[in-house]
């Protein structure tokens, strides 16, 4: 008898218990691997725990600063002379914008999160700083790579229904970012190309342009608005339905 079979017989004789030493045997080999992957995954849980503060940090300083008057993505140059300094007020936003790039995706999780602040002028800051680390047009020191905006989607959907038509208009601008991975947001920007102002109705057009060939059940209600009453919407129907149509031709 070869020691298998043995084995495997005094295992029939031995039953439930033979089992149980057996999953026992399988149980304490799963518990070194893990134990010797701990250390890493604490250190990891840890990293991560960090980032995730210092980024509700970083939001937080959003508070205290009111939006800018215009981009001043780094220290103004007249062309004569040494650059011009920026104003105090704006180094402090420029000190935010790049701590939020920096830390990555955990500044997109917590701009997410204060989306849902009670006080509109920090949520119109919010919505224009995802905008900053994910349009792509703001120069960070550490590279001007866009964050992935597409886990603060959902909150943004729920931002282009809020009360105040800044923080809508800039979530629209956010979703456009993304491009056709904000796909979903097709339903929400064709009821806002409906909105009562202006500056809404412009930002969905942006957003369903830039989203590209998902926003093609949307060419009705821009083709609406190719006339509408603002000269500035009328422009980015056009704009939109010349990217959707562009983009349908590619595929």
């Amino acid at each position: 008898m070869t020691e298998r079979a043995g084995r495997g017989r005094d295992c029939q004789r031995g039953g439930a218990g033979c089992l149980r030493a057996g999953l026992a045997r399988i149980l304490a080999a799963l518990i070194g691997v893990v134990a010797s992957a701990s250390p890493a995954l604490a250190a990891h849980s840890s990293s991560t725990r960090a980032d995730s503060a210092a980024a509700d940090a970083a939001v937080a300083e959003l508070r205290n600063l009111p939006l800018p008057l215009r981009a001043f993505p780094r220290p103004i140059t007249s062309g004569k002379g040494p650059p011009q300094p920026l104003p105090a007020l704006e180094l402090r936003r420029q000190h935010v914008y790049d701590e939020l790039h920096a830390l990555g995706p955990a500044s997109v999780i917590a701009l997410a999160r204060a989306l849902h602040d009670s006080d509109p002028r920090m949520r119109r800051d919010v919505a224009v700083a995802l905008d900053v680390v994910g349009g792509g047009w703001w120069h960070f020191p550490d590279g001007n790579s866009k964050l992935d905006l597409r886990p603060a989607l959902p909150a943004l959907l729920t931002a282009l229904r809020d009360s105040d038509a800044d923080v809508r208009a800039w979530a629209a601008q956010d979703i456009s970012d993304m491009g056709a991975a904000a796909a979903m947001a097709v339903p929400r920007l064709r009821a806002m190309l409906h909105s009562t102002d202006a500056e809404s109705r412009g930002s969905a057009c942006r957003a369903l342009g830039q989203i590209g060939r998902p926003a093609r059940v949307a060419l009705p209600d821009l083709r609406q608005a190719v006339d509408d009453s603002s000269p500035e919407v009328r422009q980015a129907a056009r704009q939109a339905i010349a990217r959707i149509d562009r983009a349908d031709a590619l595929h």
